[in-house]
Formats: C-alpha cells, sequence, structure tokens
C-alpha cells in the first residue's frame, strides 16, 4: 500500500484517533492532515504522529465551502473521511443542540460534498460515517429486521428524532451526488471494549455493539477500496473477520441504505 494523503474531518473524536493511529502505524505511514474544531486540539492530535500528522482547526459551523475546497487541494488529498457530529451539544456561538445537529450534521455535509466537487482535477474519494437505521421516517422496516430490531428501531427514533432526521437529509444528498466517489459507512451502537478484528458487515441486526476499535479497522480496510463506491455499509459487532467480510459485502455489491 503506497503512502496517501488522507484528510480526517472531525478529528478528535475518539474512532477519528483510533483511526489515524492505525493510518500512521510504521507500516503504513500514510499522510493525515486532521481537521479539529478547537485550538485546544492541538496537542493531543500532533501527538499521534508529529511526523505524519497535521492539525488543521475549521470549523464546520463557520466556514465556507471554498475552505476545504482549499485544503483538499492544497493537501492533494487522495481520500477524505468525514467523522464530525454535533455530539448532541450546543455550539459554542450559542446554537442549540438541535440548531447544532442540523449545522453540523446536514449543513456541514451538503458543505463537504459542495467542496469535494469544486476540486479541480481529480477528486478525493469520501467515506462518510453515518449511522445504523438512517432512513426516511415514513421508510417500512427493512426485510431482514426481527422484532427486536424493530422495537429497538422504534426506541431510538423518539429518543433521538433530530438526529434521525439530519442524518437522513444528508445521506439521502449524497447518493444523489455524482460529481465525487463516495461510500457510506454506517455503524450501530459503540463501545469501549478493544478490538477484536471482526465483525457484522452488510444487513446486519441493530441489537449487537460494536466496539470503536473494529470500527477504525473497518474505516482502514476502505481505505484502498474504491471498489465500494457508491455503497452504504452496516457494521455492528459479529464474528466476521473484517477484511474477508468486508470483501464479499463489497463483490456483492448491495448498498445498506434504504432509499
Amino acid at each position: 500500500m503506497s503512502s496517501r494523503s488522507i484528510v480526517i474531518i472531525g478529528g478528535n473524536g475518539k474512532i477519528a484517533q483510533r483511526l489515524t493511529k492505525l493510518l500512521v502505524s510504521p507500516s503504513h505511514q500514510h499522510r493525515v492532515t486532521s481537521i479539529i474544531r478547537s485550538p485546544s486540539q492541538i496537542d493531543p492530535i500532533k501527538a499521534l504522529s508529529p511526523e505524519l500528522v497535521t492539525p488543521l482547526v475549521l470549523s464546520l459551523e463557520t466556514s465556507q465551502p471554498a475552505d476545504y475546497t482549499k485544503v483538499f487541494e492544497e493537501t492533494a488529498a487522495d481520500v477524505v473521511y468525514f467523522m464530525a457530529g454535533g455530539s448532541g451539544k450546543p455550539g459554542d456561538n450559542g446554537e442549540t443542540a438541535v440548531e447544532r445537529t442540523r449545522k453540523v450534521d446536514y449543513e456541514g455535509s451538503i458543505m463537504i460534498y459542495d467542496a469535494l466537487e469544486a476540486v479541480s482535477g481529480k477528486k478525493p474519494r469520501l467515506i462518510m460515517i453515518s449511522a445504523l437505521d438512517i432512513r426516511a421516517p415514513d421508510a417500512p422496516f427493512p426485510d431482514h429486521y426481527d422484532e427486536a430490531d424493530r422495537a429497538l428501531s422504534a426506541r431510538i427514533r423518539v429518543a433521538h428524532p433530530v438526529y434521525y432526521e439530519w442524518k437522513y437529509k444528508a445521506d439521502i444528498e449524497l447518493v444523489r451526488r455524482t460529481g465525487f466517489k463516495w461510500t457510506l459507512v454506517r455503524p450501530g451502537g459503540l463501545t469501549e471494549e478493544p478490538g477484536a478484528g471482526s465483525a457484522s458487515i452488510g444487513r446486519t441486526h441493530l441489537t449487537s455493539r460494536v466496539s470503536r476499535d473494529d470500527v477504525a479497522q473497518v474505516l482502514f480496510c476502505l481505505l484502498d477500496r474504491e471498489d465500494a463506491s457508491g455503497l452504504a455499509i452496516d457494521v455492528t459487532g459479529g464474528p466476521s473477520d473484517i477484511n474477508a467480510r468486508l470483501d464479499e459485502v463489497i463483490k456483492k455489491g448491495e448498498s445498506d441504505f434504504p432509499l
């Protein structure tokens, strides 16, 4: 695997930091530009690899698409990971949690799509983090859901209606874009357990949680999988080897995002 130029948007997140460590490991040594929202995050991000990681303070809440296009062009980015999220918290500029969810999870996503389309020459591929069970509010349950899946889905949507609304709108806009290549990764509930190197991938159930380590491994494995473009891939905890199962899912070519 040759060295790549990678941009991570939302680089301070727990999965993003795990992914960064994989990207800059001695056996890979990719160059990472980690976009963060606060100067207070610079030192922890830089410490992941002083030689290979470049922290960059740039907020989705105050920037313009041209700011990101400039970053993608100046770094000659091969792949962009979008891992930012509103986290259900109020913003620094007085926004409510609801307003910030729209600003970051929806408007921020659209900004990055626009920025990618404006890149001159070869455009980076986008690997976009979404979430399991994102679908239209009035869509029926996917056929593979069992009774436990349906019950959990209903509870989650009652608890987090704003998040599911704006993530769906961001994702449905992504699948309509044709100006750059993209892959959606849709992890389920997350744990802090050590990674097992295994997961359930594609047409998964909602009730099995997955470690952040294993989600980071899935994202890393997708780095060179341009053949995963146009797919939405569900990820939960499970027994399948990540590399082998990803290969099966990609070859099958079925997207997990219900249109």
